[in-house]
């Protein structure tokens, strides 16, 4: 099955809110981690796929190394301002839409709070991105101001080429976002609250999952356990890794 943005959306929100469900401890706490780490796990793979490629981690270049691109007519950007910083009003958005409809925008407003300064802390701690309005809060639009971003023609020609470069080398299925960002709540939730919450928290997502996708999913989020989210693939052997479950 060919995951989206909509499906990383839905399994993020079943988790969160099996975590703010939880009366016996300060579950917006938790969940605010949870969502930091995850924004900086995934910065921090940009920017080893950058330095792998041999550019800086700049603002104009965390542009260039997103893990993933929107489908077609998926999301809707308005830019009112290339320079000096990069300016984006966002005015459709995957997320919120499928945070609307399943009636999850309580948890989409943190996910939206943090998830993306902690992306660019995560791919250079020395860049600053400005956030302000979100869709989540019933906004029209979610603002993002590229701080140092300053997309003149010279530069929008320089990250052209580090696309043409980079190919779809940067770029991860939504199954492994998805994975990612199922493995990393769990990992948060048990070392903030023990195991047996993080065991009663995905109990309860993980019903919810197969009930809108099938076990097939769950078993999916549950191989991804494996990976370690902190490093990318990216030009790495990984189609060798096979071997090592060989005889």
């Amino acid at each position: 099955m060919k995951y989206t943005a909509r499906d990383h959306a839905f399994v993020y929100g079943v988790i969160a809110q099996e975590l703010m469900a939880r009366p016996d401890c300060d579950a917006a706490a938790v969940l605010e981690e949870c969502i930091k780490v995850y924004g900086l796990q995934r910065g921090s793979r940009m920017g080893q796929t950058a330095d792998a490629f041999g550019d800086p981690r700049t603002m104009q270049t965390y542009m260039a190394y997103g893990e993933w691109a929107p489908a077609p007519g998926e999301m809707e950007i308005e830019i009112p301002e290339e320079s000096p910083s990069a300016v984006w009003n966002v005015k459709k958005c995957p997320w919120s839409q499928e945070w609307a409809e399943q009636g999850m925008l309580d948890v989409g407003k943190f996910y939206c709070k943090f998830v993306d300064r902690e992306l660019v802390h995560g791919f250079n701690p020395e860049l600053e991105l400005g956030t302000g309005t979100t869709q989540t809060n019933g906004d029209a639009f979610c603002y993002f101001k590229w701080t140092g971003a300053d997309m003149t023609p010279e530069h929008k020609q320089e990250n052209a080429a580090i696309a043409q470069k980079v190919g779809t080398v940067r770029l991860k299925s939504w199954g492994y976002h998805m994975g990612h960002i199922y493995k990393t709540m769990g990992e948060v939730i048990e070392k903030r609250l023990g195991k047996e919450a993080r065991d009663t928290v995905y109990a309860r997502a993980d019903q919810r999952i197969e009930d809108r996708y099938g076990k097939e999913l769950v078993e999916l989020m549950h191989a991804a356990l494996i990976l370690d989210y902190w490093v990318t693939p990216s030009r790495k052997p990984v189609e060798r890794l096979a071997e090592l479950f060989q005889d």
